[in-house]
């Protein structure tokens, strides 16, 4: 019985792992994913290429390093290779009608990916016109102005940005273009430059601008001094929606508040009243009415 079981044990023990055996997996793909290609334009006279930084590989897996990946940038079906650790490329000058093709590969610990689709362009004259630009910062807005004589082409906005600059921030047509997505007292620095599709103008020293709220508030409507033991000064409060506080002159001395009433310690042949708002700027004074 006993030499039965230990002849029976091998069995069991290969029933009990079935079906928790499968095919081994095949092996991890080392290559890195192929760029793509995002931008190519004429910049002036020179072919810019832009492409999204590698960061996986081909099977979607995160790199470890990806700072580490080197692209192979190829002219022309591999007339003229660059090595670059960027994921940009200018080119040399570009006549006018000359077709240039480009494609990239990454390469990532001695592994290469495949090639980009190539991509092409064909020279053109180049755009010498620099926009002509004003800026103004105002209340929760920057102005920006054109005066270049009927500007022929459209005007690509770059805020805070860094080169290359390829992905504007804003692109308008015509002589005047609002940035509402700013705060007052934080600076912003723009750049321009005139664009006809993929031909780009040169780009325009950068400006930069700080919006302010510089218009000042509505003053109260009505305001009254009613004389009494003790006196009061009360207001109706004003229409510009950022008043922080009011300020009262009485005499020679002066309060601040929130509210639209205030006692005053003594009363007052005249009284004044100033809104001011959250930048600092102060309305025109009112008179409180002597109310008996």
């Amino acid at each position: 019985m006993k030499r039965f079981l230990l002849l029976a044990l091998p069995l069991l023990f290969s029933f009990s792992t079935c079906g928790h055996r499968g095919a081994p997996l095949p092996p991890l793909p080392k290559e890195p994913s192929v760029p793509k290609i995002e931008y190519l334009f004429q910049d002036f006279n020179r072919p810019l290429l832009y492409w999204e930084p590698v960061k996986t590989y081909r099977d979607g897996r995160k790199l470890a390093n990806p700072k580490r990946v080197i692209y192979v940038v190829s002219v022309n079906f591999g007339k003229k290779k660059v090595e670059t650790g960027k994921n940009f490329f200018i080119d040399r000058p570009v006549k006018v009608g000359e077709k240039r093709c480009y494609s990239v590969l990454a390469v990532y610990r001695g592994r290469w990916s495949s090639p980009s689709e190539p991509v092409c362009i064909v020279g053109k004259e180049p755009i010498n016109q620099i926009p002509e630009t004003e800026l103004s910062g105002e209340d929760s807005k920057v102005i920006v102005e054109i005066k270049n004589p009927k500007p022929e082409f459209t005007v690509e906005v770059f805020r805070n940005q860094k080169p290359p600059l390829v992905k504007p921030y804003a692109v308008f047509r015509g002589r005047k273009f609002v940035d509402r997505k700013v705060e007052n007292g934080k600076a912003y620095t723009y750049t321009f430059r005139f664009s006809d599709g993929n031909l780009k103008g040169r780009l325009t020293e950068p400006i930069t601008v700080t919006p302010q709220d510089r218009t000042p508030p509505l003053p109260p409507p009505r305001a009254y001094l009613i004389e009494g033991n003790p006196c009061t000064v009360v207001w109706d409060p004003s229409p510009s929606k950022d008043v922080v506080y009011y300020t009262v002159k009485a005499g020679n001395r002066s309060f601040t508040t929130s509210g639209i009433y205030l006692t005053l310690p003594e009363c007052q042949k005249s009284v004044e009243i100033t809104a001011v708002d959250k930048a600092g700027n102060r309305s025109k004074p009112v008179e409180a009415e002597v109310v008996r």
